[in-house]
């Protein structure tokens, strides 16, 4: 009885780590501050961002304003630097005075870090680099290179990823016309 015993284990055991194996190459999970991390290996997240920028940039692009908004949600925020928090009607109008300055964009440029999700949400680490011909306030066109590395979270909703959060944003560089910018 024993060795029967043993050997349905030793079967058991023998069909099931191939599903073990193949689970951990496409999903990873571990408890972080208290909460499950999911880490999804086959990507499908990552597309899903990937395809959320090509239609960011497509809307700064055109210069778009309800299309770039579009792509945020409801309850869309950001955390600056000093610790002050924009709603997404602020951001709205930031981005509408942003892009009234702007003649065109060179260049776009999102690289997306570890996405980590917990829950509906999904969080990496963006580094962004933007090239474009901006108006300043002296009047005259200006090729303006500006680089940041921030946090960005995700919301899944029913319409597919939108932003939900924007934080921990350092500034990388900023360069008019090609010389370092130094702000007051």
């Amino acid at each position: 009885m024993k060795s029967l015993l043993l050997l349905a284990g030793f079967i058991l055991a023998l069909t099931c780590t191939p599903l073990l194996f193949a689970q951990s190459k496409e999903v990873k999970i571990k408890i972080k501050d208290g909460n499950v991390v999911v880490r999804d290996k086959s990507k499908p997240v990552r597309k899903a961002l990937e395809d959320w920028y090509a239609r960011n940039i497509a809307a700064f692009n055109a210069k778009d304003v309800a299309a770039v908004m579009a792509l945020r949600t409801d309850d869309f925020y950001t955390l600056t630097p000093d610790g002050k928090t924009n709603s997404r009607a602020d951001m709205q109008s930031y981005t509408e005075r942003l892009l009234g300055n702007i003649d065109h964009f060179i260049s776009q440029d999102f690289q997306i870090g570890t996405i980590e999700i917990v829950g509906d949400l999904a969080s990496a680490e963006i580094t962004q680099k933007t090239v474009r011909m901006q108006r300043l306030p002296d009047g005259a066109l200006h090729k303006v290179e500006a680089s940041a590395v921030q946090q960005e979270t995700w919301k899944k909703t029913a319409e597919g990823w939108k932003l939900y959060r924007v934080e921990n944003v350092r500034s990388t560089g900023i360069f008019i016309d090609g010389m370092p910018f130094k702000s007051n």
